[in-house]
């Protein structure tokens, strides 16, 4: 008795699930599209300000900071380059900027434990562009 009212229980929970649509043709996977934190942050800070210097890495966004300097001594290992432009039809991907061009390198900062902030190769000096948090 028990097990049959879980089965019925189970049955009607599996075929209520939403990642699925009843047709005509049978069961098919819903249309439901996944969007990381890092894609809802990033397009949040573009709806807010269309002109943001933003860029893609470690799933993480960073923005440019204006306040910060850094010094040629002060950089470390490259971490990699830009290797795509956003558009505002696509979804944000690793290693893309709103404003930085392809092969902009971004390197770590000395002695930083973690990677809150990056430095970014613009010419012949560095920008500083740190980590946007949540919330």
């Amino acid at each position: 008795m028990k097990s049959a009212i879980v089965l019925t229980l189970l049955s009607t929970i599996l075929g209520c699930s939403p990642n699925t649509i009843q047709t005509q043709q049978g069961v098919q996977p819903n249309n439901i599209t996944e969007i990381s934190t890092t894609e809802i942050l990033a397009q949040e800070t573009i709806r807010d300000s269309p002109y943001a210097d933003l860029f893609i890495f470690g799933d993480r966004v960073y923005v440019v900071d204006q306040q910060l300097t850094i010094k040629n001594n002060q950089i470390g290992e490259k971490l990699g380059t830009i290797q795509h432009h956003y558009k505002s039809d696509e979804s944000f991907t690793e290693f893309m900027s709103t404003t930085l061009p392809i092969g902009t390198e971004m390197y770590q900062i000395k002695n930083e434990v973690h990677i809150d902030q990056l430095a970014i190769k613009v010419k012949d000096y560095y920008k500083v562009y740190k980590v946007l948090e949540e919330g």
